[in-house]
C-alpha cells in the first residue's frame, strides 16, 4: 500500500532509509560527514523546508538517486512497493475463495430439501459479524496497551510471510544477477517491524490494514456466492426448532434486523412477512408438501441484505479505519533516534574545531551555518570542566596547558566537577550566569561507558549553558608517562558518539582527544 503522494513518507520510503541508514552505520565517519554535509549544500541548504521529515526525505530521495545510478539491482524500498500492491490483491482473492467455499458449502440445495436458515444466518452472518466485532475491539485495547493495532498474527503477516515474499520478489528483480543477497531487505524490513514505537505504529497499522483486506475478500466472497446461487438455483430456506420461538417471534425478530435497511427497501424484498416467516416453517412429521415456493424463496433478499449490512459494511469501516491510521501514523513521524539525529547534524552543521588549528575554511564560511555567530567568536576561549579523579592524576597539574594544546584556545577557567548536578550546582550556575561567548568544554573519559546519569549530566549542562551556547564533550584516554591524556580508542568513541547523538543536541560537538577530527 504505498503512499499515493510521493513527497510524503509511505512505508517503502521507510524500508530504504533502514536500508541506507544501516549501511552507513558500518562506513567511515569522515567520508559520511563530507558527503551528507556535501548533499546538504549543493542541493538542500536553499530548497529544503526547515522541517525534519522534509529534509530526511529530500535526502532520501538524493541517495536513492545515486545507489540506483551505481547499481543495477533494485532497492529494498523498490521491491516492497512493488510487492505490497499485489500481495493485497493476493489477500483480497484468497479471502473471497475461502468465503465462496463456505458459502457454496451451506447452500448445498438439491431441490429436495430446503436450506436450514438457522445454520445459513448463523455461518454466513453472525460468525463474520462477531469476527468483525473482535477485529474491532481487540485491536482498540492493544492499541490503547501497546500502539500495535494487530497483534501476533498481524506480525506474522507482516514478518515471516512478508520477508520471504520480499526475498523471491528480490530474486525476481535481478537481484541474484548483481551479485549481491537480499539480506538487506530482510534487515531493513525487519528493523522496520522491530521499531514499531519509533515509527509510530505504521507496521500494526499496515498489518492491520491487510487482514481487514482478507477479511472483506472473505466477505464479498459470501455474498457474490449467494447472489449467484440465488440467481442461477432457485434457492429454498426453510426453519425449524424445539424452542418456544413462533413466526410471530421470528417475524419480529428479523424485523429489527432489517431496519437498517428497511428504508431501501420494502418486504419481501427487505424481509419476509408474517405470512411468509409462517410458511417457510417445517415441521418435519407433516413432510414438505405443504410448503409453497414462494415463501421458501423470501429469505433469499433478507440474507443478501444482512450479509451486506452486517458483514462486508464493517469490514469496508475496518479498513478505513486502517488506512486513516496509517495515514496519521505517516503524518506524525518525528524521527527522534539516535543515527536520524546524527545525520542531521551532518548535514547542517559543519565538521567545526576549536581555535587555531580549527577555523572554519572560506568555503564553509560561505555557507549559512547554523551555528551562531556568537558562538563562532568564542571558539578561541574554553571553560573547562574536569572531573575530580582526572585532576588527581599524577601529570594533571598541566592539565590547562595540555587542553589550551589540544584545542589551540585559551583556557579562561578550569573547574573540578562531581559529574553531579546537585553536587556542582555553584559551577553549573555560574556557567548559567555567564554571559560570555566562550565555549564550554567538559572533559571525560573515553576509556569508560556512557551511562545514563552521563547523559542526564549533560542534559542539566545544557539547561544551565542555554540551547546555542557551543558545549564540547572531550574524551580522554588513560594517562600515559609524562601526558595528562590519550586518544579514545576508535570503537569506544564510535559508541560515545552514538550515544550522545541521542540527545538530539544540535550544538554539541564530540572531540577525541589527540585526533583532527571532531563529530
Amino acid at each position: 500500500m504505498p503512499n499515493s503522494n510521493p513527497k510524503d513518507w509511505s512505508v517503502a520510503d521507510l524500508v530504504d532509509l533502514e536500508y541506507f541508514l544501516a549501511a552507513d552505520a558500518e562506513a567511515d565517519p569522515a567520508s559520511l560527514s563530507h558527503r551528507d554535509r556535501e548533499l546538504y549544500r549543493a542541493h538542500l541548504a536553499e530548497e529544503t523546508p526547515p522541517s525534519r521529515r522534509a529534509l530526511l526525505r529530500r535526502w532520501l530521495e538524493l541517495r536513492r538517486d545515486s545507489a540506483r545510478a551505481e547499481q543495477a539491482a533494485p532497492l529494498p524500498g523498490d521491491v516492497v512497493a512493488a510487492l505490497l500492491r499485489p500481495f493485497t490483491l493476493l489477500l483480497l482473492a484468497v479471502g473471497g475463495l475461502g468465503g465462496a467455499a463456505l458459502a457454496w458449502g451451506v447452500l448445498s440445495y438439491a431441490g429436495t430439501r430446503p436450506i436450514n436458515l438457522f445454520a445459513a444466518l448463523a455461518l454466513l452472518v453472525a460468525v463474520p459479524f462477531f469476527f468483525a466485532l473482535l477485529s474491532a475491539g481487540l485491536p482498540a485495547l492493544r492499541l490503547a496497551l501497546r500502539g500495535n493495532p494487530a497483534g501476533v498474527f498481524g506480525g506474522w503477516l507482516t514478518g515471516a510471510l512478508l520477508t520471504r515474499l520480499s526475498r523471491r520478489a528480490y530474486a525476481l528483480l535481478g537481484e541474484r544477477d548483481s551479485g549481491r543477497t537480499p539480506s538487506a531487505l530482510a534487515q531493513s524490513w525487519g528493523v522496520l517491524r522491530g521499531r514499531g514505537g519509533l515509527y509510530a505504529g505504521i507496521m500494526g497499522w499496515l498489518a492491520f490494514a491487510l487482514m481487514q483486506v482478507a477479511a472483506l475478500g472473505f466477505s464479498l466472497g459470501v455474498l457474490l456466492t449467494v447472489m449467484v446461487r440465488g440467481w442461477f438455483a432457485d434457492l429454498a430456506f426453510s426453519w425449524q426448532t424445539t424452542t418456544q420461538l413462533s413466526a410471530e417471534g421470528l417475524h419480529a425478530l428479523v424485523s429489527v434486523l432489517a431496519r437498517p435497511w428497511a428504508t431501501l427497501a420494502e418486504p419481501p424484498f427487505s424481509h419476509p412477512t408474517l405470512e411468509q416467516v409462517a410458511g417457510s416453517r417445517v415441521f418435519l412429521k407433516e413432510g414438505l408438501q405443504h410448503l409453497a415456493s414462494g415463501d421458501l424463496q423470501s429469505w433469499w433478499y433478507f440474507l443478501l441484505w444482512a450479509i451486506l449490512c452486517y458483514t462486508v459494511l464493517p469490514r469496508l469501516l475496518l479498513l478505513g479505519t486502517a488506512f486513516f491510521g496509517i495515514r496519521r501514523a505517516l503524518s506524525r513521524l518525528s524521527f527522534p533516534d539516535a543515527r536520524c539525529e546524527a545525520l542531521m547534524r551532518r548535514m547542517q552543521h559543519p565538521q567545526v574545531r576549536i581555535g587555531r588549528d580549527g577555523e572554519v575554511g572560506e568555503d564553509e564560511a560561505a555557507a549559512s551555518l547554523v551555528l551562531p555567530a556568537e558562538m563562532q567568536a568564542g571558539m578561541t576561549r574554553l571553560r573547562a570542566l574536569v572531573p575530580t579523579e582526572l585532576l588527581a592524576r599524577p601529570v594533571a597539574d598541566g592539565a590547562t596547558a595540555e587542553i589550551a594544546k589540544e584545542f589551540g584556545a585559551a583556557v579562561e577557567t578550569l573547574a573540578p566537577v562531581a559529574l553531579d548536578e546537585n553536587t556542582d550546582t555553584e559551577v553549573l550556575r555560574g556557567l548559567g550566569a555567564d554571559s560570555a561567548s566562550s565555549a564550554v568544554l567538559l572533559v571525560l573519559e573515553g576509556w569508560q561507558p556512557c551511562i545514563t546519569a552521563t547523559l542526564e549530566y549533560l542534559k542539566t549542562l545544557r539547561r544551565a549553558l542555554g540551547r546555542e551556547r557551543l558545549l564540547v564533550v572531550g574524551l580522554i584516554g588513560r594517562e600515559t608517562p609524562g601526558r595528562w591524556g590519550t586518544p579514545t580508542p576508535d570503537h569506544e568513541f564510535d559508541i560515545w558518539r552514538q550515544r550522545l547523538a541521542a540527545l538530539g543536541d544540535p550544538c554539541l560537538l564530540v572531540h577525541n582527544w589527540g585526533r583532527s577530527t571532531d563529530e
